[in-house]
C-alpha cells in the first residue's frame, strides 16, 4: 500500500520543480522523453488523476486565489469538456487553422505598442487596461502538464492564454463570478476558436470592458 501511494503521489512532488514550455514555442505533438507527449508533460494514471483532483480541490476551495491549484484541477477533471471545445474549433475554419498552427500568446509575440496606438475602446486598448489594472499577463498562465493528449494539451493553454481578452470582452471582474461566466462563455460557444492571433490588432470596441477592476 505505501509502495502504490508513493507511485501514486509521485506527481505531485514534480509539481513545483518543472517549468513549462516558453510562451513562444507552439505545443506539437511528438516525443519528449518516455511517455512525455510535450514540453512539461507529467503522465499520470487514473488514480493520479483522481489523487490531484481532490488535493487541487480542496485547495482551491480554501484559497480561491490559486490559480495553480485551479490549473490542476481542470486538467485532470476536464477532458470530456476539452473534447467539445476541440471538435468545436475543428469545425470552424478560424477554429480549424489555430489548431493547425496553434499560435501562442505571450508577451513576447504581442506588439504591445501597436496595442497601446489602437483607438480608446478597441478590443487592443482595453486588452492592454485590464492586464496592467490586474498585474497580469498572458505569461503568468499555468503551463499544461496533466492532460495526457498534445491537442488537447493545446487547446487548455489556448484557453488560459485567451483568458483575459474574455474578461475584456465580457466585462467581467477577476473574481470567482467572473470566472464562472468566462468559463461558461467558452465552453458553450467555443470561444477557444476566437481570431485572437498572437498580433491582438482588432479595432473592435468593447462597450463594457472599461468597466472590468
Amino acid at each position: 500500500m505505501a509502495t502504490l501511494l508513493r507511485s501514486a503521489l509521485r506527481p505531485l512532488r514534480a509539481l513545483g520543480g518543472l517549468r513549462g514550455p516558453a510562451a513562444d514555442v507552439p505545443l506539437r505533438g511528438v516525443r519528449h522523453g518516455a511517455g512525455l507527449l510535450y514540453p512539461g508533460h507529467i503522465p499520470t494514471s487514473p488514480l493520479q488523476k483522481a489523487l490531484l483532483a481532490a488535493g487541487a480541490a480542496g485547495m482551491a476551495l480554501y484559497n480561491p486565489y490559486r490559480h495553480d491549484m485551479v490549473a490542476v484541477l481542470g486538467e485532470t477533471t476536464g477532458h470530456c469538456s476539452l473534447k467539445v471545445l476541440r471538435d468545436q474549433m475543428r469545425k470552424d475554419p478560424e477554429g480549424a487553422k489555430i489548431l493547425q498552427e496553434r499560435p501562442r500568446i505571450s508577451l513576447s509575440t504581442l506588439d504591445v505598442d501597436k496595442l497601446r496606438s489602437l483607438p480608446e475602446g478597441s478590443l487592443g486598448q482595453e486588452y492592454l487596461r485590464f492586464l496592467d489594472v490586474n498585474r497580469v499577463s498572458p505569461d503568468t498562465r499555468a503551463p499544461t502538464r496533466f492532460v495526457d493528449d498534445e491537442e488537447l494539451a493545446y487547446v487548455i493553454q489556448r484557453y488560459r492564454e485567451i483568458h483575459d481578452m474574455l474578461h475584456t470582452l465580457l466585462g467581467m471582474p477577476t473574481n470567482i463570478l467572473g470566472a464562472y461566466e468566462c468559463w461558461f462563455q467558452s465552453s458553450s460557444r467555443g470561444r477557444c476558436r476566437m481570431g485572437a492571433e498572437p498580433h491582438v490588432s482588432s479595432t473592435c470596441t468593447t462597450s463594457s470592458a472599461g468597466s472590468s477592476p
